[in-house]
């Protein structure tokens, strides 16, 4: 029986490696984009308390 069960598991772990999602370069881009706005924010508050 585990001569089945391992390679059925190695076919569905392939399967599933090869079906991720791909990342979407505008999307991480934008995004990046805001956290780095956020953070000139947040240090421009910082340095007019100092």
């Amino acid at each position: 029986m585990h001569i089945l069960i391992f390679p059925a598991g190695f076919i569905l772990w392939y399967l599933a490696y090869e079906a991720k999602p791909t990342i979407n370069d505008e999307v991480t881009l934008y995004s990046e984009e805001k956290n780095t706005i956020k953070r000139k924010k947040l240090l421009n508050i910082i340095n007019e308390i100092f």
